[in-house]
């Protein structure tokens, strides 16, 4: 049964589906997965259920190494978490003006004398 508040989308259930499918792959269960890469019995049965769509990409490496992925199936397992996660806003940097001269400063005088 869902609480009211909880969504599953798209996103989450084709995640948890992988999840599930690699999980079983390997012989795994719930619990076994938990102990191997420290990720709650309770967690990887949320993902599994898509009520998580986009997990934290250290639950994910956690969840790779427990289940003993190869390079290819790692990064499809940490492709598909990202997809509907919407990436987060940067604060805008001294990257975002255009490159000044350190001695083209306006109302600065030198130290130096």
């Amino acid at each position: 049964m869902r609480r009211r508040n909880e969504r599953v989308t798209g996103a989450g259930l084709e995640f948890g589906a992988l999840l599930r499918r690699l999980r079983l792959d390997a012989s795994l269960t719930l619990e076994a997965l938990a102990e191997a890469s420290g990720v709650s019995v309770r967690g990887i049965g949320d993902l599994e259920r898509g009520r998580v769509a986009t997990p934290q990409r250290r639950t994910v490496a956690a969840l790779a190494d427990g289940l003993r992925l190869d390079g290819t199936e790692r990064e499809r397992l940490l492709a598909v978490a990202r997809v509907g996660r919407h990436p987060r806003p940067r604060p805008a940097g001294l990257h975002a003006f255009p490159a000044a001269s350190t001695t083209s400063w306006a109302g600065r005088r030198s130290w130096r004398g």
